[in-house]
Formats: C-alpha cells, structure tokens, sequence
C-alpha cells in the first residue's frame, strides 16, 4: 500500500504551506513597519529580513509558475537561509531585538518551520540537489557578512549582528565566529542535501 500523500493532497498541501509563508511573511513587514520606532528600511538591512523577503518571493513564484519548483537548488538555498536566520535569532539574538513579538515569531519561527516542512513533504518531479550547490548557496550569507563588516557595521545605527562587529567582540572573535557560521551553514546546507535525496529515493520507490 502507497502510504505517501496522493498528488491531489500534496497540490493541496503545496499551496497551503506556500500561501501560508507568503502571508507570514507579509504580516510581519506590515507589522514592523506599522509599529516599530527604527522602521522597515533598517530591518531589510538585516539578513533575517532579506532571507524572508526572498522566500516570499520564491514561494509566490511557485505559486504562479509550478515550474518554479524545478529550481531546487534556488529552493534549497531559500529553506537554508530561513532556517539559518531563524536558528541564530533564537539561539543568540532574542535578547537583542525585542524577543518574540508577532513579527519575530514569524519571521523566525514560523516561516522557518513551515519551509522546512515544505522541503520534507512537497516536491515536483525527481529533482535532486547536486553535491555542490550548499557550497554554492554559501555564496550569499558570506557576501552578506563582507558587507556586514565593511558597511553595515559602520552605517551609524547599532550593528546588525554584535557576533560580526568587531567594537563589540574584537576581531579574533569575529574571524572565529564567521568560520563557525560558515562550516555551520555547509553543514546545514548537506543536511538539506541529504533529506532532498532520502525523500526522492522514497518517492521512486513508492511508485
């Protein structure tokens, strides 16, 4: 007995999970820009806000266009980068921008999870992630945090991230910090990898 969702429910569960991160993501700017005192453009500076911004995009694309969802590699990086943000925020960064308020706790926990769980049980076809793209999808956090040290944390507000800013944690730190978050994102990265190639090989299997 095929025990996987038929492609009825899947069309379903596809549209809802992708609708539902569109929506989440939406709520939180609107509310961030409604009700926070340092406003929308300083947030999108942050790689939380422009990971999400981008998933948006993507999955509202997906929406549009089924043919989107061949991309898995541009996939991969969306779900990767979501859930990176979301895993630091929680982990280091709560005590730093007001805890979860609604938007927080969208932007980090709900959009992360729900991506997540669009990577596990939504697919089209049989495409499979190639060995090299989680270090090609390092490509875009690592000129973030080029930019973060050479721009960002100079722009006259608090830096975005205290672990990239030197005056904060000194430089030594922040060397040790971005080969931490560097070899954590690969990691990640091939964990995505590796549940993309499980769930293919179950599916070819199941058919």
């Amino acid at each position: 007995m095929n025990r996987l969702p038929t492609s009825r429910s899947l069309v379903t569960l596809r549209v809802l999970l992708r609708v539902a991160i569109v929506a989440a993501v939406l709520l939180a700017l609107i509310a961030v820009a409604t009700t926070s005192r340092s406003g929308l453009i300083w947030r999108m500076s942050t790689f939380t806000y422009q990971a999400n911004v981008l998933a948006a995009a993507f999955y509202l694309s997906t929406l549009i266009s089924p043919r989107a969802d061949a991309r898995v590699g541009l996939r991969g990086a969306v779900v990767l980068y979501v859930v990176t943000a979301g895993v630091l925020w929680n982990l280091l960064l709560t005590g730093y921008s007001m805890g979860y308020t609604p938007a927080n706790v969208l932007l980090h926990v709900v959009v992360p999870v729900l991506a997540i769980t669009d990577w596990l049980l939504v697919g089209r076809g049989q495409a499979t992630v190639r060995w090299w793209q989680p270090v090609l999808w390092l490509a875009y956090p690592a000129a973030y945090a080029a930019l973060a040290l050479a721009v960002l944390n100079h722009a006259g507000r608090r830096a975005p991230y205290y672990f990239l800013d030197p005056d904060s944690v000194g430089t030594t730190t922040v060397v040790t910090n971005v080969c931490v978050l560097g070899i954590g994102v690969l990691a990640v990265g091939y964990t995505l990898l590796a549940v993309n190639r499980a769930v293919a090989t179950v599916r070819i299997d199941a058919s």
